[in-house]
């Protein structure tokens, strides 16, 4: 079944789109959960995130498009369900090799190389920011945080979290763009 006919099914509230969404994306969730647990959660906990993905993306079908792959919402989903579990326990992974470019949908092999050049570029560029650049870019883009909570973890300002983000952002252009890696 590809993704199609499961959002069709999924939006006709029809049982056989949820279980094919599970059968096709269990493993991809699975994995994505893992990556940025870290070995915090249980594998039931794992588990029972996973069930809380799809459960998640059956509750909400009306708003799935028919077009659009379903690998990027359900990364998104299980990022931001394992990082709501993880603030619960208040374990937040520092770690973000896993980071969104890496588990993004899969392509041919020439997009499968320049994601991976990408991913490596922001890599190295994330881990040369001096702090607190480097954790306040890590807890905003990969761990999810607000940036009020980010600025009371820090004792900033949210606005110098906003500016510090803002000037991340615009080193990361400029190292993307002497790559030649220029977005309109």
């Amino acid at each position: 079944m590809n993704d199609s006919e499961i959002i069709r099914k999924l939006k006709n509230r029809e049982e056989e789109g949820l279980r094919g969404l599970i059968r096709q994306y269990t493993p991809y969730v699975t994995a994505i959960l893992c990556n940025i647990s870290r070995r915090i959660l249980s594998l039931e906990d794992i588990e029972e995130l996973a069930a809380d993905v799809f459960w998640s993306v059956w509750s909400h079908s009306a708003g799935l498009q028919g077009d659009r792959p379903l690998k990027p919402y359900l990364a998104q989903t299980a990022r931001n369900a394992a990082y709501s579990r993880l603030r619960r326990v208040k374990e937040l992974p520092i770690a973000y090799d896993d980071d969104i470019l890496s588990i993004s949908h899969a392509g041919n092999p020439d997009e499968l190389t320049i994601q991976k050049e990408q991913t490596e570029i922001l890599n190295s560029a994330v881990e040369a920011f001096g702090e607190p650049d480097r954790e306040i870019f890590i807890r905003f883009y990969y761990l999810g945080e607000r940036i009020e909570a980010i600025g009371r973890r820090l004792a900033l300002n949210p606005s110098t979290v906003k500016t510090k983000l803002h000037r991340c952002r615009k080193r990361l252009k400029g190292i993307f763009d002497e790559r030649g890696y220029q977005h309109g």
